[in-house]
């Protein structure tokens, strides 16, 4: 059986579009005709249903961490689409937005045994540990931001918060390295470890160079993607480089920018609406952007 491609879309804050991209983006993977699963992992808030014209879902994630239904293939629900079929997130549940370690890495163990050739991760808003491992897992790692200061701040602090969480994570049994990690990610700290490479002179001289080179290879494995959403004119379209330039100087990590989504009207009353997103005008940019973007996926994979 053919392990899935995994992409996950995160951000920084809500509202920068990220499961409207998720949703187009899974829509046109499916059309292309890949075996595609669209599962929201936004657990404290789930809505990713409802851009799919689905009101009330049979199943949800929370079904299979309750455990009445054994794996996530079982949860799955079909869509209009053909090829393309959601997992529910599990908003319902209040406690679910923080799942234990244990659920969490169940979901994660069990993504890799859907029937699909790409699993399409919309992730929740902020940088929680629970946000940042499904980030990390993915083979490709998506970040939206959209063409204003706050928003490029906010997603290159994800960026940032997921670099570090990985070392975290891979120095998990080493306190000392847990500490200077730690303290790295106050901006602030005393230690004046204010970059990247900062942090990875400390590690050298703490715990030797072999070390610190292992984590920096960890690092410049992390190959996040930037797509700008909502671009009204050409100038929007600076805001993924803005990020490249910014975590390629302090973080030690190259982004790459996938390209942008143009701002349209009809697209944003149908997510007011709660109208299904595949209903919107096959004549729009917003579909072009969204399919320019997963052909450069889908031929980068290859």
């Amino acid at each position: 059986m053919t392990v899935p491609k995994i992409i996950a879309i995160g951000g920084g804050k809500g509202g920068v579009g990220k499961s409207t991209i998720s949703t187009l983006l899974a829509f046109w993977l499916a059309r292309i005709g890949k075996k595609t699963v669209l599962m929201d992992v936004d657990l404290g808030g789930a809505n990713i249903h409802t851009l799919m014209g689905i009101k009330s879902p049979p199943r949800t994630l929370n079904d299979y961490i309750t455990r009445r239904y054994d794996n996530l293939e079982n949860i799955c629900i079909d869509t209009e689409v053909e090829n393309l079929r959601l997992i529910c997130g599990a908003g319902d549940i209040l406690s679910l937005a923080n799942p234990h370690v244990s659920q969490k890495e169940k979901i994660i163990q069990n993504i890799y045994k859907l029937n699909a050739e790409y699993v399409v991760l919309d992730l929740g808003a902020g940088t929680s540990f629970n946000v940042l491992d499904f980030f990390i897992i993915a083979d490709r790692k998506i970040v939206v931001v959209m063409p204003q200061p706050i928003s490029i701040q906010n997603a290159y602090a994800f960026i940032r918060n997921a670099v570090y969480r990985k070392m975290s994570r891979l120095s998990s049994q080493q306190p000392i390295l847990q500490s200077l990690i730690k303290t790295a990610m106050d901006t602030e700290n005393e230690l004046q470890l204010r970059t990247i490479r900062d942090l990875l002179q400390a590690i050298e001289d703490t715990k030797g160079e072999e070390v610190a080179n292992s984590l920096k290879k960890e690092i410049e494995d992390i190959k996040p993607e930037i797509i700008t959403n909502m671009v009204i004119n050409p100038q929007d379209k600076k805001a993924g480089k803005i990020i490249q330039i910014v975590a390629e100087k302090y973080m030690m990590i190259h982004p790459t920018d996938l390209g942008a989504i143009v701002y349209d009207k009809q697209l944003y009353n149908l997510v007011s609406e709660m109208t299904p997103l595949t209903r919107l005008f096959q004549s729009s940019d917003v579909f072009a952007n969204a399919y320019d973007i997963v052909m450069k996926l889908v031929a980068e994979q290859n």
